[in-house]
């Protein structure tokens, strides 16, 4: 998503308050001398990444994570202080350059290790170094440690901040391999004395899967969204006498009715005439299609809501249009604002839909949908407040 100037009615609403109320709610529940890294990767999971860390605070967040040099490069230059550690693998020279911008290494293999140590000839190093606990993708492997304990042994120059993994399905609580993968991180970082581990994700978070001191990564919560594989209602459930853990969708897409047409019973709707109505209808069009992000796999499957009241995406889903069937919503009108995605639309629900995780619908939403960060719902397309009948919207 863009912050450029936008003259298509079609928008995402960035509540900054709930994001902020978000972080209050995962810093209230970690265990004694645990802290919060914020995960910004990828934009905000397409969010906008700068704004939000503007209203990260020290007292808060202990740091900000990013995926790539140059998403850590954009919250230096946006003049974000924080601390921030970068988790993807680097260059050698682009080890370099993120030191230079005070941004902490999060070192995923051998590899990467032996590039940082050839720079910590020169200059004092501080890097978070990532095991493979059982996830085989990125980390240092078991094979692995004898080699990297010894490397970091003759280089003084290199300091150990932080040792972390990563778990493979810490959504599933039913899935024995997070139990598994403690094991092995707690036996494999037993070699490498750290003053800090980071373990959690979201989901791990969400579970209470936190040691005292322990750091948390947390990207998807943060934005209000659902990170377990079971229902809200029993994911969220707290122990007796304490507080229920809830989050706040923090992102509202939004769109206006642009047509809005009588057809005959029988007629087609879309490419492919893959919808055709079966009585008198009102079908209004959207000025949203697959490449800002609303999904091809919605056609004919899809849901929005207008006035309060849910409408069916009908026929296919197309590059710049999409078509609702609004027949049982008589006062539906020309201009109608139209909520894709919210908190009655929720990821969770788009993502069911489409066969996929919230994560990339989010990541889905494009640079041609612009954003509207506000520190409350906006309930209007130019509006700062609205009507309180569609604040669930």
């Amino acid at each position: 998503m863009s912050t450029a100037p936008d003259f298509r009615p079609t928008w995402a609403e960035i509540d900054l308050a709930a994001f902020a109320r978000n972080v209050d709610a995962i810093v209230a529940r970690l265990p004694l001398g645990s802290r919060l890294i914020a995960v910004l990767k990828a934009n905000a999971y397409g969010h906008g990444a700068v704004e939000l860390a503007k209203q990260c605070r020290a007292e808060k967040v202990a740091m900000i994570a990013t995926a790539l040099l140059e998403e850590s490069l954009e919250l230096r230059n946006a003049g974000i202080d924080l601390p921030l550690l970068l988790l993807g693998p680097l260059t050698e020279s682009q080890i370099s350059i993120a030191l230079d911008h005070r941004i902490t290494l999060g070192v995923v293999g051998p590899e990467e290790l032996e590039s940082a140590c050839r720079v910590a000839r020169d200059r004092d190093i501080s890097i978070h170094l990532k095991l493979d606990s059982g996830m085989g993708r990125m980390g240092v492997t078991e094979s692995e440690l004898k080699r990297v304990v010894e490397m970091i042994q003759s280089t003084p120059r290199l300091r150990i901040d932080a040792v972390y993994t990563h778990f493979a399905n810490a959504s599933n609580p039913s899935d024995p391999l997070t139990d598994q993968q403690i094991a092995k991180f707690r036996q494999m970082s037993a070699k490498i004395p750290a003053p800090l581990y980071h373990l959690a994700n979201s989901a791990a978070t969400m579970r209470g899967i936190v040691e005292p001191g322990d750091f948390v990564r947390v990207g998807l919560s943060l934005l209000g969204a659902e990170p377990l594989d079971v229902a809200p209602a029993l994911s969220r459930h707290e122990p007796p006498g304490e507080a229920a853990l809830r989050f706040e969708p923090i992102l509202r897409w939004r769109t206006e009715i642009v047509r809005l047409k009588e057809l005959p019973a029988g007629h087609a709707v879309g490419y492919g005439a893959t919808f055709r109505t079966k009585r008198p209808s009102r079908i209004a069009t959207l000025p949203v299609g697959y490449a800002d992000g609303y999904d091809r796999l919605l056609s004919n499957n899809g849901e929005v809501l207008v006035r309060g009241r849910r409408a069916p995406v009908v026929g296919r889903v197309s590059m710049d249009l999409v078509t609702i069937d609004v027949t049982d919503i008589p006062d539906a009108r020309f201009g109608d604002e139209v909520t894709l995605l919210g908190n009655e639309i929720t990821v969770e629900e788009l993502a069911k839909r489409t066969g996929t995780i919230s994560h990339e619908v989010f990541c889905r939403i494009s640079r041609r949908v612009p954003q509207r960060p506000s520190h409350s719902w906006r309930y209007g397309r130019y509006a700062t407040t609205g009507d309180a009948s569609l604040r669930s919207a």
